[in-house]
């Protein structure tokens, strides 16, 4: 039993990880490279102070497959999309619609439609543009298992000067 045990043991120990991954991503004038990115669901107020339901992509400097857990794993920028949806009992988590979703300033955003969002970026301030969510895909069960889109916007650097900010990602639901 000793040895059943152990073998268990170490079995765990080499899979390691939380179990979630990171998908693919690139994103221009973010250094180092974005490389990978993922998605996580939260709940909270929006710029009016009214409790919605949304969802976080954070863009990472691991590859693809890398643990989005991971402490080893470093966020350089991240998307919150605040919906005009509100938790319930029977309703948890944001359902995204495909199409653009506007990329405000303000932290929060106030949504007046279905969704806005706001943007952080290592090395870029100010950022406004569009997030595009071309596939939030669901499971069989009707939970989300990976939202994937490009994002189109800009911001500047530290000394005034433009920077874009474009790209793609498929970030699996990382939770």
């Amino acid at each position: 039993m000793q040895r059943l045990t152990l073998v268990l043991l170490v079995v765990v120990a080499a899979c390691g990880g939380s179990g979630f991954e990171t998908g693919a991503a690139t994103l221009t004038s973010i250094t180092p490279p974005v490389m990978s990115a993922g998605a996580t669901s939260f709940v909270g107020p929006d710029g009016a102070g009214t409790m919605v339901m949304g969802w976080t992509i954070d863009f990472f400097d691991a590859g693809s497959g890398a643990d989005c857990l991971s402490a080893d794993v470093k966020v350089l920028a991240s998307v919150g999309i605040f919906t005009n949806q509100t938790p319930d009992a029977t309703h948890k988590k944001a359902m995204l619609a495909t199409g653009d979703i506007v990329i405000v300033t303000t932290s929060p955003p106030t949504v007046t439609g279905n969704a806005a969002a706001t943007m952080g970026a290592q090395g870029v301030n100010a950022i406004v543009g569009t997030i595009n969510i071309s596939e939030f895909h669901l499971r069989t069960d009707l939970t989300a298992d990976r939202i994937s889109g490009t994002l189109n916007a800009g911001g500047t650097d530290g000394m005034g000067n433009a920077k874009a900010v474009t790209g793609m990602f498929t970030a699996p639901i990382c939770e």
